[in-house]
């Protein structure tokens, strides 16, 4: 099947590549840091008056390396979820690894509670919190008789994927246990009963799946997907998580069926891309009114539909492919439940959504697409 451009939901190279939207909310990040905008306790703000001048300058020197530190899901989470004190140690540790540091290196005098690099496997807990921590390039000051030479540990605590990004034993993001579902209760970390190991087959499983049957969403998976946080082993209940403010973040559970992790990971994926998008503008003007929605129990803002529809049509068109290969995996009852499924919130974006000059490809695409897929389905016995 030819299916028709869905920019932004289905790549579409050239006209909708991520790499400027990615750029241009880091920058905004950037910015964000030097510039904080929310009230700092005393002691907090006079840290980050220290930092702020040497931090800008590593920004001019450096800014490729600066603003890929950002995107480390360690430090763009724990910044953009509006945790600068937990952060700035993060990203002071991280572009101390990556040596751009001044030479004289930068001293943070507010307290630190944690150190986390998954490049570096580290997650180091210090209780009580250090107060004052030198960071120079390569080298870590903890205290006057601590000092960390940035070298990778030899129990790790993050864990690479074969198609990029980490499996973290740590979690930064301050937003976690915040939950807009109505079956949960936050998204903390936990392996449940497997193996880190255990995790990173499954996960690499289910990415060689995506670079098979879906090889356009695995390289935006490359590009955007940053780290992967464990939320436990709930056997066939499947749970996922992403937040706007982690871009590249996702929560997920360890489903006994690759397919749904496989599901998951599209799905958190779509999540940050759409996110990304709206760092930068508004996509649809009425994103605040409440309609049934299409995969949750509870009326949703219009913005919730468009988040549901935006991911789960690329989870069809993933679907369409493995039975169109004849992968053993392959299952039509599925394929045809997220048509329909897809079909319900398409009608409502239909009747109900304005979008804006930003958002109107946007959603044009997400229209042109689901109606071809939702035409097709027939083949399947829909």
């Amino acid at each position: 099947m030819a299916y028709p451009d869905a920019p932004y939901t289905w790549p579409c190279p050239p006209t909708d590549g991520l790499g400027p939207w990615r750029n241009r909310h880091l920058r905004l990040l950037a910015r964000r840091v030097l510039d904080w905008p929310d009230p700092l306790p005393s002691w907090a703000a006079q840290a980050w008056h220290a930092v702020r001048e040497p931090l800008a300058r590593v920004l001019k020197e450096s800014p490729a390396v600066f603003l890929g530190t950002l995107a480390l899901p360690t430090v763009g989470a724990a910044l953009g979820g509006g945790d600068l004190v937990g952060g700035m140690p993060h990203l002071l540790l991280e572009l101390a690894r990556r040596g751009v540091l001044p030479e004289q290196g930068i001293f943070w005098s507010a307290p630190v509670r944690a150190l986390v690099s998954p490049a570096l496997g580290a997650h180091r807990r210090f209780s009580p919190p250090r107060v004052g921590v030198l960071f120079q390039n390569g080298l870590v000051t903890v205290s006057p008789t601590e000092e960390w030479a940035l070298s990778p540990e030899v129990e790790p605590r993050a864990w690479p994927l074969a198609h990029g990004a980490w499996l973290l034993g740590a979690d930064t993001n301050p937003l976690a246990m915040f939950e807009a579902h109505p079956e949960k209760e936050g998204n903390g970390l936990d392996f449940g009963t497997a193996t880190p190991a255990e995790w990173v087959a499954a996960l690499d499983e289910a990415r060689a799946r995506i670079a098979r049957f879906a090889p356009e969403l695995a390289h935006e998976h490359a590009q955007v997907l940053g780290g992967v946080v464990p939320v436990g082993t709930h056997g066939e209940r499947s749970f996922s998580a992403s937040y706007k403010e982690a871009i590249g973040l996702v929560y997920v559970s360890l489903h006994t069926a690759s397919v749904t992790m496989t599901e998951a990971l599209v799905h958190e994926v779509q999540h940050s891309k759409l996110n990304l998008l709206a760092w930068s503008d508004r996509l649809i003007e009425n994103s605040g009114e409440l309609y049934k929605s299409p995969v949750r129990p509870d009326p949703r803002p219009l913005w919730g539909v468009l988040l549901a529809v935006h991911a789960f049509l690329p989870v069809a068109r993933l679907h369409r492919a493995m039975l169109d290969a004849g992968a053993p995996e392959a299952d039509p009852a599925r394929y045809r439940a997220v048509c329909e499924k897809n079909h319900e919130g398409m009608e409502v974006l239909r009747a109900a959504a304005r979008p804006t000059a930003t958002g109107l490809p946007l959603v044009q695409g997400l229209d042109r697409l689901e109606a071809a897929l939702w035409a097709e389905r027939e083949a399947y016995g829909g």
